[in-house]
């Protein structure tokens, strides 16, 4: 369970990291200096999350499509850095692979929590696919949407941490 929920603790981060940054873009434009300088750190978050979901899931299209999703959102950094605001679209292109990648996550939280698992994995899509519309100024969906898989990931990490003997060592979440 360790690398699991290492890889949703990492997950949970990036998702609250990503409605600051939905916030931040909407008011402030794409090539705000702090949105990038989150940006760039959601990348990092995304190699971290990446190797413990490798290693928690075991799934060779896992392995093999998680580094072209995190490389292309990668290059949509890099190109927002350089002034070029095309990287927003490039970044956006991106995390059309979020789901892919996420429903491969569900398959082993469907044994956890069907239901939140359900959740993250429709609110994944759902902020995916709805990330072009912060480019026609309506942030607020995709904000929606990463709002709830922030709510699944908390109930999904509560449980997984209390089968991982969280709460018999006195942790809390």
């Amino acid at each position: 369970m360790g690398d699991l929920l290492a890889g949703l603790i990492g997950s949970l981060a990036a998702a609250v990291v990503i409605l600051v940054v939905l916030y931040m873009v909407a008011h402030f434009g794409v090539l705000y200096l702090p949105a990038m300088a989150l940006m760039t750190l959601l990348v990092v978050i995304a190699v971290y999350v990446y190797i413990r979901f490798k290693r928690a899931l075991g799934e060779r299209w896992f392995t093999i499509l998680g580094p072209p999703v995190i490389g292309a959102s990668a290059a949509g950094v890099v190109l927002l850095w350089l002034g070029r605001g095309e990287g927003a679209v490039v970044v956006a292109a991106a995390y059309f692979g979020e789901p892919v990648l996420g429903y491969f996550i569900y398959k082993k939280l469907a044994g956890v929590d069907r239901l939140w698992a359900a959740v993250f994995l429709l609110s994944a899509a759902a902020y995916a696919y709805s990330l072009p519309a912060v480019m026609a100024g309506h942030w607020y969906i995709p904000f929606a949407a990463d709002l709830a898989k922030t709510v699944a990931l908390v109930f999904i990490i509560r449980r997984v941490w209390g089968a991982a003997g969280g709460q018999r060592r006195g942790g809390r979440f």
